[in-house]
């Protein structure tokens, strides 16, 4: 089981430490870029995800009920988004991928929304499967060459 924790000064090195594997860094953003881009994201809500005291990834999720700069027309404003989610290679294929989803639409529901989506390098190697497992749907919008996915949060 995976917890969500604030990244502070103690916590901060560990997460920038962890990295996918080979052949899926041009999938996702390294930690690092996440981390910076969120500090001045004012709708940014950024977590790192642990294993008891070890770090396994982290994400990062935009609250469009807040106003902010990133906002362009036509963006979804009744959905939370996940902009980055990664499990570090070592940690991969234990189910933290499916918790951090649980964590994520959780947290979609605590700000009153009732979608989440997310956008996906449509590559191989890709986590469009994964995501269409968690109950995501592809929408048939491309952002910036990155597949648009859906998933309503149903009570």
């Amino acid at each position: 089981m995976i917890e969500a924790r604030e990244i502070d000064f103690h916590t901060l090195s560990a997460i920038f430490k962890l990295n996918v594997r080979a052949d899926q860094k041009y999938l996702v953003a390294p930690n690092s870029v996440t981390i910076a881009q969120c500090h001045y994201e004012p709708a940014g809500w950024l977590r790192g995800l642990w294993s008891g005291d070890t770090p396994v990834g982290l994400i990062a999720m935009i609250n469009p009920l807040i106003e902010s700069p990133s906002f362009e027309e036509g963006d979804r404003l009744d959905a939370a988004y996940i902009w980055r989610l990664m499990i570090a290679e070592e940690h991969q294929a234990k189910g933290y991928g499916a918790e951090a989803i649980a964590i994520a639409v959780k947290q979609a529901r605590a700000w009153g929304l009732p979608n989440i989506y997310l956008s996906v390098v449509p590559e191989e190697g890709s986590a469009i499967e994964f995501y269409e497992a968690q109950g995501f749907a592809k929408t048939g919008i491309m952002h910036d060459q990155e597949v648009e996915m859906l998933r309503p949060l149903l009570d």
